[in-house]
């Protein structure tokens, strides 16, 4: 399994010896197009990258939807803070997918500690990007807006 974390942008700094302590942990699951992964208010109790196929992230009552493909990581928060899912996942295609729990994370953290900062920073550093992301986006509305006004 540890072929399939190669391409994983969380994992992209971590040596193969750290890829085994992670890959340990994940259960790999298939899911027929039409499935729910999760929904919007479930426990975010586990991380999910997406090996194969698409998925839809949708906010309910909205009809807001982002899709995701293969080498997404869906919840990746949720192995360090509780809370519920702020979206559902639904497959449009048959996908696999790769689970980490929290309690799984949690036993890396004890046996492979620096598989689990290396996981950590990956989470950070993709965290870090959709923030910069983000605020470029407010700045080009900002900019938009101010320069429709005059």
């Amino acid at each position: 399994m540890t072929g399939d974390l190669a391409d994983l942008s969380l994992l992209e700094r971590c040596p193969e010896t750290e890829r085994t302590e992670i890959a340990a942990a994940l259960e790999s699951l298939w899911l027929e197009p039409g499935e729910t992964l999760f929904r919007e208010g479930d426990a975010a109790d586990a991380l999910f990258w997406l090996v194969e196929g698409c998925i839809a992230l949708l906010r309910e009552g909205t009809g807001e939807a982002a899709e995701r493909g293969p080498g997404s990581a869906l919840g990746a928060l949720s192995l360090v803070i509780e809370g519920p899912r702020e979206l559902s996942a639904e497959t449009r295609s048959r996908c696999r997918v790769l689970r980490l729990s929290r309690e799984s994370f949690a036993a890396i953290v004890e046996r492979a500690p620096r598989a689990a900062c290396r996981l950590l920073e990956g989470i950070l550093r993709e965290q870090a990007e959709c923030e910069r992301s983000a605020g470029r986006a407010l700045l080009r509305v900002q900019l938009d807006r101010s320069g429709s006004s005059d």
